[in-house]
């Protein structure tokens, strides 16, 4: 459940005056909700207008590629911290946040210590293989090596709400069993927000020609519930134009071919962009009179992207549906 945040001050460290940042890279800042612990540098630095991120909410259970996660999408900020000393203990800083995030009326989603609690490799399978944007996001961190009895670490996640909207926020602090190098700590502060997702659209004469020209054609304005195989009412536009097309080439086949982004395991992708092409088809046919015979759903996941997924623009132009032509 969602708690109200009594301010946007609230979840400050209780500094006693300013930080001076003299060792942070160019162009950080911390976020204006949560200031940072004293004694600490932002070594990295992250921002998108809109992204999907996540949460684990349980323990990363044997068997499992990811500890159970909420997905959201909205706009994001990382902030990689280091301490300037070693000294400076992962536990002081993980208890100083909590108690500030306690204090400013969070809620916990869930929180945990090393793998004993966490599970088995959390942090590689949460952090790095489990998330791919975050490569060379996370200086410092060492997410792939991070198990095991030598390393110490702390995650909390939890969610609120401020006058400008809901925040969901996890932190990640970790170090040497033995302290012997300071500790990193990794700081996610989001706000969930809708895409305004009527920025894209296709016409009949783009359709026509792009099938003519290439043999296939991306079916812009297709909009899908996250991470599911809904579409979407705001798809009405596209699906009749779709059909005025399909009805005017009546001699025509088509496959109807489902794209994910390389996001998640290469099975689930493949099981997502299939139903995501099986609704498409399935509008078609029942909605629009549409010959079942004539669209044959396919999905191939990852496997064909037209960009790098490297970014969320990148990855958002590889979530597609495509119309191609069958010889």
């Amino acid at each position: 459940m969602l708690k109200r945040i009594c301010s946007a001050t609230a979840l400050c460290l209780c500094l006693a005056q300013p930080l001076v940042a003299q060792n942070d890279i160019k162009g950080a800042a911390d976020h204006p909700l949560i200031s940072r612990m004293p004694g600490t540098d932002i070594v990295g630095y992250h921002t998108a207008d809109f992204q999907e991120f996540m949460i684990a909410t349980g323990p990363l259970r044997p068997g499992q590629e990811l500890p159970p996660v909420e997905r959201f999408e909205g706009k994001s900020t990382t902030l990689t911290y280091r301490a300037q000393d070693s000294s400076l203990s992962a536990l002081a800083i993980f208890r100083n946040f909590e108690k500030a995030f306690d204090n400013a009326g969070f809620e916990p989603v869930f929180t945990c210590k090393s793998d004993a609690e966490c599970g088995d490799r959390f942090v590689r399978q949460l952090y790095w293989y489990g998330d791919p944007q975050r490569h060379g996001q996370n200086p410092y961190l060492g997410a792939p090596n991070r198990h095991g009895d030598r390393h110490s670490y702390y995650y909390w996640s939890g969610t609120g709400e401020a006058e400008d909207g809901t925040y969901i926020i996890s932190l990640l602090v970790a170090q040497h069993t033995a302290m012997n190098f300071p500790a990193s700590i990794v700081l996610d502060i989001s706000q969930t927000e809708e895409l305004n997702d009527e920025r894209i659209s296709i016409n009949l004469e783009g359709l026509t020609d792009d099938i003519e020209k290439d043999g296939h054609v991306v079916l812009d304005g297709l909009f899908f519930d996250f991470d599911k195989a809904t579409l979407t009412a705001a798809s009405a536009p596209a699906l009749d134009v779709i059909a005025r097309y399909l009805n005017a080439h009546p001699d025509k086949s088509f496959y109807v071919v489902g794209h994910t982004d390389s996001k998640g395991t290469l099975s689930y992708n493949r099981d997502l962009s299939e139903a995501r092409a099986r609704a498409v088809t399935t509008s078609l046919t029942a909605q629009y009179g549409i010959a079942g015979e004539r669209l044959t759903p396919y999905g191939v996941g990852p496997v064909a992207p037209v960009t790098s997924n490297t970014s969320e623009a990148g990855r958002a132009k590889n979530r597609r549906v495509e119309l191609v032509v069958q010889d």
